[in-house]
């Protein structure tokens, strides 16, 4: 989670990082480390899958833990959260994003030494540059390093595109590059759900040698991430995959298009 979002609250089945305030005998409150400010609630319940006899034997105040995100009520102040629904991959996946935005923060520290401009005015321009095509900035800077020629998409500051460049590539080695957009299909017909799986087969159909993954987010929205050696072609990749996508699925009558970042939810 980066910092575009740290200020509003958590989405539903979203996992955090959150740290054990306090232990009372049905729960626990837990303070949202992403998101200054907020605090949840842990129920005994969502503790563990096992019968739990002694909370302690699971949390301990201080300690930091992995959490879903069940239910949000803003208007209350509400945050509901679960221990037990987080699986071994899931944890590990969330602690790797955290440590990988500690590693970007760092950089973007030497970087703002470097242009000679504030830490928090060089980390607020470069997150909102990369996150409106990358799910975090240690990924776009992964694209930076993977693929120099990636930053001309991109409005950084001219002063800042070598140190920048130099950064990535001495810093962060990886052989390639991710980037993800959502697709949005509706369809009233009535093999629809069949309809929607052909139109998401034109997606892989068209990976080549990059690499495409679809999953389901919540009606009727799809993320398609898309993994290549460059920027250059992952971005040809994600565009022509998603444009058959979108032909076949029309010219069955339903109705999709296309966004780089996520779609609210309706109502919000």
């Amino acid at each position: 989670m980066d910092s575009k979002r740290r200020e509003e609250y958590p989405e539903v089945s979203e996992f955090i990082i959150g740290t054990v305030k306090s232990i009372f005998k049905q729960g626990a409150f837990i303070e949202l480390d992403e998101y200054p400010g907020k605090r949840g609630m842990l129920h005994l319940s969502e503790i563990s899958l096992k019968w739990v006899k002694n909370i302690r034997d699971y949390v301990k105040e201080g300690q930091k833990v992995v959490l879903l995100v069940l239910r949000t009520d803003p208007s209350r102040g509400h945050i509901d959260l679960s221990l037990r629904r987080v699986n071994d991959a899931q944890r590990k996946e969330k602690l790797q994003e955290v440590k990988q935005r500690q590693r970007a923060v760092k950089l973007v520290e030497i970087l703002a030494k470097d242009v000679g401009e504030s830490k928090n005015s060089v980390l607020g321009k470069l997150d909102s540059i990369f996150l409106e095509s990358f799910d975090s900035l240690y990924e776009g800077l992964e694209a930076v390093s993977a693929d120099p020629e990636v930053i001309k998409k991109f409005n950084v500051p001219e002063k800042w595109t070598a140190p920048l460049i130099e950064l990535a590539q001495k810093n962060i080695k990886q052989p390639y590059v991710e980037i993800h957009g959502y697709v949005s299909l509706t369809t009233n017909a009535p093999t629809g759900v069949e309809l929607i799986k052909q139109a998401l087969k034109k997606i892989s159909e068209n990976e080549g040698d990059a690499e495409i993954t679809v999953s389901y987010l919540s009606p009727p929205t799809y993320k398609v991430k898309v993994r290549s050696s460059t920027y250059k072609e992952a971005e040809k990749v994600l565009k022509e995959s998603v444009e058959e996508c979108l032909k076949y699925f029309k010219k069955k009558g339903g109705l999709g298009d296309f966004a780089r970042e996520r779609p609210k939810p309706s109502g919000q």
